[in-house]
């Protein structure tokens, strides 16, 4: 606390991080809180991620799964099962493909019609 006094450019970066932390925090929990389906949170969450570090080819987005179905449905108030049959749901709709820990999105403008505005 003492640096941050002393430093007013460094309480300025501190803030500014907090600030877009806060920031981050209630996009994501507007954006799924609003979300009436789990269907409709996981393919939020998956273009949230694909719009941040998603690989973008002519065809189809990839991006890394770091998280296990269990940590995903925590993250958007389902259950494990539920983000395994949907997961399942979208493969089977070719909407996603999953090859090891690669998520490819295949069909980006069926996921974005899951989502409400």
């Amino acid at each position: 606390m003492r640096f941050l006094k002393e430093n007013g450019t460094a309480s300025l970066r501190v803030s500014e991080h907090l600030s877009n932390n806060y920031h981050n925090a209630f996009e994501q929990i507007r954006s799924l809180g609003l979300s009436h389906t789990a269907s409709e949170k996981l393919a939020k969450l998956i273009l949230d991620w694909a719009a941040k570090n998603g690989k973008e080819s002519e065809k189809e987005i990839s991006l890394k799964l770091t998280l296990t179905h269990e940590e995903i449905a925590q993250m958007i108030g389902a259950s494990r099962e539920t983000v395994t049959r949907l997961l399942g749901d979208f493969k089977n709709r070719q909407i996603i493909h999953i090859k090891g820990s690669t998520l490819i999105i295949r069909d980006k403008a069926a996921l974005s019609a899951m989502v409400s505005s």
